[in-house]
């Protein structure tokens, strides 16, 4: 159990599951909501943008940063188990809190994640710092990311404990917004062939997408602060934001490209990479829809665009391929995975499908036990790998 992805690939694998398991039952079983210590939505949204990602993204960070600065990589040893798990703790606290109505419960496992993300970063931003290391404005970002991240969760926490339901969901936002999408823009910038000119990154087409990115981000928030914007504002954004989403796609299908998008990883990546630009389309579209009279036309398809298209798609393959070239796997993107990318797309379809469907409340169960399942695929073949030692490396074909 020699790398540092094992124990927090293995604890976001876990609240993975719990936070999809739970979704799903609600839908399925017509739970009451009113039940619950926050509405079901609002705890459906943090599970899924401040859950099991920002666990993934702080296994991943652990074990390419330091690659990415010429140093060491730290072993996956007694601490990061034990900080990782702590993680899985205070999600479940969190989660049962939450259910029955135990506010106290619920905050405190809130503030858990936040106290194991801030450690991670602390611990990058000390690599960045090393004598030695080399410089990458990549690493620095993915730490950054990660204070965001617990920033985010910790302000959640102190949401849920003093009552402030708005304060706890624009928390969530900023996590997804500017936490989330933003360390999977750095990732998707140094570790695939997109977002590249001449073969080489450009930081010029970087700042574009990041841009885009806090442009959603503060159009969130004065939605969500009750101040939308003017008809002048939409305009612009939306021209803005089409325009982004034109140029992410003219990227996505590049000619240079065509030999990349065959192999199967990058295949998979490309799927990500296609759902971004269709995100920034639909949001364009919703905010040319507001500007003429008709708020909320889209509902919360563009947003499910990017975090289970786009955020989804791009997870599942770069976890799965870490996950399968560090157990000695020869073939990292094999049938299973593909099949599981498959019910992914499927099930971003279906809950896109929900928003414009008059049999939305079957739709949505459809999709919840479609990810719910996803999530039980995932474990049932990944989690005894992270949870076993390294093999030698054989063919899977």
């Amino acid at each position: 159990m020699a790398s540092a992805h094992r124990p927090f690939f293995s604890a976001a694998a876990a609240v993975w599951l719990g936070a999809a398991g739970l979704w799903a039952w609600q839908l399925l079983s017509a739970a009451p909501q009113a039940a619950l210590l926050l509405p079901a939505g609002l705890l459906h949204g943090w599970s899924m943008s401040l859950g099991f990602m920002p666990l993934f993204i702080a296994g991943f960070a652990l074990t390419t940063v330091p690659r990415w600065l010429g140093l060491p990589m730290p072993p996956a040893g007694a601490v990061f188990w034990r900080s990782a798990w702590l993680a899985v703790l205070g999600w479940a606290l969190l989660l049962v809190g939450a259910a029955m109505g135990w506010r106290g419960t619920a905050a405190l496992g809130a503030a858990m994640p936040a106290l194991v993300l801030g450690d991670v970063s602390r611990r990058l931003w000390a690599d960045c710092r090393r004598l030695g290391a080399r410089h990458s404005g990549h690493a620095r970002g993915l730490a950054l990311g990660l204070l965001v991240l617990a920033l985010c969760q910790a302000l959640a926490a102190l949401a849920l404990l003093g009552e402030q339901v708005l304060l706890l969901r624009l928390a969530v936002h900023a996590g997804l917004n500017l936490g989330v999408a933003g360390v999977f823009a750095l990732a998707l910038q140094r570790l695939t062939p997109f977002l590249h000119q001449d073969g080489r990154r450009q930081a010029l087409l970087l700042i574009a997408l990041l841009s885009g990115l806090a442009l959603r981000a503060a159009l969130d928030f004065a939605t969500l602060l009750a101040y939308p914007p003017s008809a002048l504002v939409a305009w612009t954004s939306a021209a803005a934001l089409l325009g982004l989403g034109i140029w992410l796609w003219r990227d996505a299908w590049a000619p240079e490209l065509a030999a990349a998008r065959r192999t199967p990883l990058v295949a998979q990546l490309h799927l990500g990479y296609l759902w971004l630009g269709l995100s920034f389309l639909l949001d364009a579209a919703a905010l040319a829809a507001a500007a003429s009279g008709h708020p909320g036309w889209l509902g919360l398809a563009p947003q499910h665009a990017v975090s289970l298209g786009f955020m989804g798609s791009t997870l599942l393959a770069m976890v799965s391929r870490v996950s399968a070239v560090q157990q000695g796997r020869s073939v990292a993107v094999d049938r299973p995975l593909w099949v599981m990318q498959a019910l992914l797309q499927a099930t971003t379809l279906i809950r896109l499908a929900a928003d414009f469907s008059t049999h939305r409340g079957l739709l949505l169960a459809l999709a919840g036990a479609g990810f719910a399942l996803l999530a039980l695929s995932w474990n049932c073949r990944y989690l005894p790998w992270l949870l076993s030692p390294i093999q030698t490396k054989r063919s899977n074909r």
